[in-house]
């Protein structure tokens, strides 16, 4: 998936209300440039890999992820661990985007 198609999808994965629930601030994921309530359409500089991110936001969303396959393919295991997190409750450390 094109990076800022990936983007698109984790910021409105971000806006579902159970993502919500978690109360997370958009600078954990994206650079906000300290603003406290960027709208949406700013969110275009991600801190972390996309992939990883989506995993979580979709596990969070309850919602089938459409990079855990190929994030597992290239790092066995990583997506796995990233849902078991979410599922404990627990915040995953996210790498940083390639």
């Amino acid at each position: 998936m094109p990076h800022d198609k990936l983007n698109r999808r984790c910021v409105e994965l971000f806006q579902h209300p159970d993502v919500q629930l978690h109360c997370w601030h958009p600078r954990m994921f994206w650079e906000t440039r300290m603003k406290e309530n960027p709208a949406p359409e700013e969110l275009t500089e991600p801190k972390v890999d996309l992939r990883e991110l989506e995993v979580l936001l979709a596990e969070s969303a309850h919602v089938p992820s459409v990079c855990a396959e190929e994030l597992n393919q290239e790092d066995p295991g990583r997506a796995d661990l990233i849902r078991h997190m979410v599922h404990r409750g627990e915040m995953p450390y996210l790498h940083r985007p390639h």
